[in-house]
């Protein structure tokens, strides 16, 4: 059977059950899908939305011993937080603050840094989150410092500052492109001659005729509607409902010849990426990618899946990211092979994460075939608390075509917001006898996710469904442990060299004293 057996037992008992003590709670029922027996009665009352998180995360968390050892008792928590919740269920009403603050004093001294619970507030009907980990990280000094300040070659990329290469012709070899959503809309805002800015000077341009055809009369009429239509849907919508209404008005309004606006493919919603590549004076190889969504835009099979790749215009975009990484491999390796090459900087900088798969095509370009142990990991392997399987090797792929296995220095530059895949990263750099971590301690969210498929052999996971059931909880699929098993979670992994960006400078010039210390480490080394 696909998911566990759980207790073949009444509807009504079982509901009850939800309302019973906590030690009658811990029948073995199913918390990884949208099962009415237990989700249906948190669709009304706070005190069956406590017992659900309380009991999925008994059920499906994997790090309770790590989180005993800072003293936490999870018993204790049902005992005082319970009734505080069951008390919610007597008022008329209850304000979404008072929920998540209530949530946050439950949850907030767990250690999981992906972790989030959703719970929707029956008498608002508003869904209300709570991250710990969002709640650490947003208390650091750097944190701001990065959510604002993205990583960029724009100081770098200008041939007067003498930090890039040039080729023949003088040219920078600097390449950058770009499919996150939120990038794909600012180059249609913001580049001349295109989309918005286009749109705006046809507008003025019509206008200021002493006497317009019939056709330009409607000609203005339409781009004037378009530019209020698509100004309306990039203030208001986000994510699939924003590529679905920039998608329909493409289709509505194509005769006008827009330049640069394109349909956007929906995948781009969770799979673009943005990537950067340079060859930097001395012959120091630097990439960055914003996400881990490599695997899509270099295997076709992924392609497909994702993207479909039946748009022109998708198909070009796919191929242009696979252009820039192709470069920056291409590179490494020629300049390798001809003992030319002096180090490789890879930048995880606010990378979230993403495909594991990707690893292959990153650190592990530039690494032996064969696979890379970077830790262990431990699965949750029954409903009890601490019914954890033994620890495991942690092993991702590396490059399986041929390829140069890199001995120059490797650094890889982190920040706040260097989460998950990026931590994983990181700590793969740091078992490798020329690597070296530069910047800030990572976010702290280490221990891998999956989808609740996994849940067909593991305890653990997330339970509930997304967007679905009352109550969502987002945690990890297994615990994960550095080489000398430890773990990690929660803490973020401190880098060898330490050095703070200075964000007046960047902002004012471009120039990154985190790049620039990198660069330094390299050339001195």
């Amino acid at each position: 059977m696909k998911h566990k057996i759980f207790s073949m037992i009444g509807a009504g008992l079982l509901l009850a059950s939800t309302w019973s003590c906590r030690q009658d709670s811990d029948l073995l029922s199913a918390y990884d899908h949208k099962d009415n027996l237990v989700f249906a009665a948190a669709d009304t009352s706070f005190a069956a939305k406590f017992n659900i998180i309380w009991n999925g995360m008994n059920q499906n968390y994997c790090l309770w011993d790590y989180e005993r050892e800072y003293g936490m008792d999870w018993d204790a928590v049902y005992d005082e937080y319970y009734p505080q919740f069951a008390a919610l269920d007597k008022r008329d009403s209850v304000p979404d603050d008072e929920l998540k603050d209530l949530m946050q004093k439950m949850l907030s001294p767990l250690h999981d840094h992906h972790m989030h619970i959703d719970v929707k507030n029956h008498k608002t009907g508003h869904t209300v989150v709570y991250m710990p980990g969002l709640e650490r990280n947003a208390s650091r000094d750097d944190y701001m410092i990065a959510a604002k300040n993205k990583p960029s070659l724009r100081y770098y990329a200008n041939v007067t500052n003498g930090e890039v290469e040039t080729d023949a012709d003088g040219n920078a070899i600097a390449m950058q492109y770009s499919t996150a959503l939120s990038d794909l809309i600012t180059a249609f805002a913001q580049t001349p001659g295109i989309g918005f800015l286009w749109i705006k000077a046809r507008i003025q341009e019509l206008q200021d005729k002493p006497s317009r055809t019939e056709l330009e009369d409607f000609q203005l009429q339409q781009l004037n509607d378009l530019l209020k239509s698509i100004m309306l849907v990039g203030n208001t919508l986000q994510g699939q409902t924003l590529i679905n209404a920039w998608n329909s008005l493409q289709s509505k309004y194509s005769f006008l010849n827009v330049p640069g606006f394109d349909y956007i493919d929906p995948g781009f919603d969770e799979k673009g990426i943005g990537i950067h590549f340079a060859l930097l004076k001395g012959n120091i190889v630097y990439l960055y990618i914003s996400g881990f969504a490599l695997t899509p835009y270099l295997n076709e099979e992924y392609s497909a899946k994702v993207f479909g790749m039946s748009h022109p215009t998708t198909q070009q975009r796919v191929a242009l990211v696979k252009q820039v990484w192709q470069a920056w491999f291409d590179i490494v390796q020629q300049l390798n092979k001809s003992g030319q090459l002096s180090g490789v900087i890879l930048d995880v900088r606010g990378n979230m994460g993403g495909m594991v798969n990707d690893m292959q095509y990153f650190v592990g370009a530039l690494t032996p075939s064969g696979g890379h142990q970077y830790g262990y990991q431990r699965y949750k392997r029954g409903s009890g608390r601490y019914d954890y399987s033994p620890l495991m090797p942690a092993i991702c792929c590396t490059m399986s075509d041929p390829h140069e296995i890199i001995e120059k220095p490797i650094v890889i530059l982190t920040n706040c917001l260097s989460v998950s895949m990026s931590e994983m990263s990181t700590r793969f750099i740091h078992d490798l006898s020329n690597g070296t971590h530069i910047g800030k301690r990572t976010w702290g969210g280490e221990c891998p996710l999956a989808t609740n498929d996994d849940n067909s052999y593991n305890y653990s996971g997330h339970f509930g469904v997304d967007g679905v059931t009352a109550v969502y909880g987002y945690i990890p699929t297994v615990a994960s442990f550095s080489n000398d098993k430890k773990i990690e979670e929660g803490q973020g992994i401190m880098p060898d060299i330490e050095v703070d960006l200075d964000e007046a400078l960047f902002n004012a010039t471009g120039q990154d004293t985190q790049l620039d210390r990198a660069l330094q480490f390299i050339r001195n080394h």
